[in-house]
């Protein structure tokens, strides 16, 4: 699996306006690069189901282990009230909290080295943790995970949605429903790689939108939806 895919899944495992997403992530700790490694932005501003957060790739020559030490210390410099470390194979997972923040660090072992993700947070707050999304949904469809970018004042949304009717039937009523918004359909074609899948593309004035509809592969029953929409 790649860094790319991986880093997509960590973040679904992870539990306002663009200008205050951009202020509050800016107030976040910025973790450096790792002892003989080095790493870069994924998102330097970005939500997920509600909460702001920052996200970072790295590599480095240290083990996975080595690695979590060294911001195991620095957490314990900087007074953080709480420190965890799990495993979820091929993961190594450190957790740290303070009263502010909340910080966590996957590393995995590969050839030379290792590699991970950083991802840095408020301390959640629970009346900010949901998923409210202004494109437009159908009553079948409902929010697994919800995050929200903004690069640079660029908004955009990745939205991944569940439901039990047919691949077919929610590609038909989305469509439509895109059509009523004022959406031109680009495209809509089958897809490659998945059986009884499909791709609808839409587009209204600068917005644009990528829709994949297929089988989960997790629950064969269930249509599984992406959308990734740039505002």
């Amino acid at each position: 699996m790649s860094l790319c895919r991986a880093v997509l899944l960590l973040a679904l495992s992870v539990p306002a306006h663009a200008d205050n997403l951009a202020r509050i992530t800016a107030s976040l700790p910025d973790l450096a690069s790792p002892p003989q490694g080095e790493a870069q932005w994924v998102a330097r501003s970005m939500r997920m189901n509600g909460l702001p957060m920052t996200l970072k790739t790295f590599e480095s020559r240290l083990s996975p282990d080595a690695v979590l030490s060294h911001y195991e210390s620095h957490a314990s410099l900087a007074g953080s009230s709480e420190v965890r470390r799990s495993e979820n194979p091929p993961w190594h997972v450190l957790m740290l909290k303070s009263r502010k923040y909340f910080i966590t660090v996957h590393a995995r072992e590969v050839t030379g080295g290792s590699e991970g993700t950083i991802l840095v947070s408020p301390a959640p707050d629970p009346s900010v943790m949901n998923a409210k999304t202004s494109f437009p949904m159908l009553p079948s469809t409902r929010i697994v995970s919800l995050q929200q970018y903004d690069d640079d004042g660029s908004e955009s949304e990745h939205i991944s949605l569940s439901s039990s009717r047919e691949p077919f039937t929610e590609l038909q009523d989305f469509s439509q429903l895109l059509i009523r918004e004022g959406w031109v359909v680009v495209d809509t074609r089958p897809t490659v790689e998945m059986t009884r899948g499909f791709v609808l593309e839409v587009q209204r004035e600068t917005e644009h939108a990528l829709l994949v509809i297929g089988p989960n592969a997790a629950r064969p029953s269930t249509t599984a939806i992406v959308i990734a929409w740039k505002k």
